[in-house]
């Protein structure tokens, strides 16, 4: 019944029987306006098929949130994997750079050993060679 001032004062009418306490599925109807019973019980089927689908959605939803949390689970180990894997890399490549600094230092010391060892032979014989 309606208990505030106005022009429908006094008036009875049906709602939903969780109004206030919950969020309303939003039925109302003035007494006066339903006909019979059947009209309430098709009224209640629609809200119980509502719920049913909504439920059935909540379901899919809760299947395709696990499937999703097991998928980023995967990319997080693959991610790790290659982080590991591009680690080991960057310090292979770090070694093989090492290596080749200490071929060409090797090379040039032997370049340099040899021109040094050729040009100081090449002074002594044309010293000899004047003498």
């Amino acid at each position: 019944m309606v208990k505030y001032d106005g022009p429908t004062k006094g008036k009875r009418f049906y709602g939903c029987s969780y109004w206030p306490e919950q969020r309303t599925c939003g039925f109302f109807k003035w007494v006066d306006e339903i006909d019979e019973v059947g009209e309430l019980q098709m009224l209640l089927q629609e809200k119980d098929s509502k719920i049913a689908e909504l439920e059935k959605e909540m379901e899919e939803l809760k299947q395709k949130v696990k499937r999703l949390k097991a998928k980023k689970e995967k990319l997080q180990d693959e991610v790790g994997e290659m982080g590991i894997a591009t680690t080991e890399t960057l310090f292979e490549m770090k070694e093989n750079n090492t290596d080749k600094k200490l071929v060409l230092t090797l090379v040039f010391s032997w370049a340099f050993f040899y021109f040094s060892v050729v040009d100081e032979v090449k002074v002594v014989v044309l010293f000899w060679r004047r003498r």
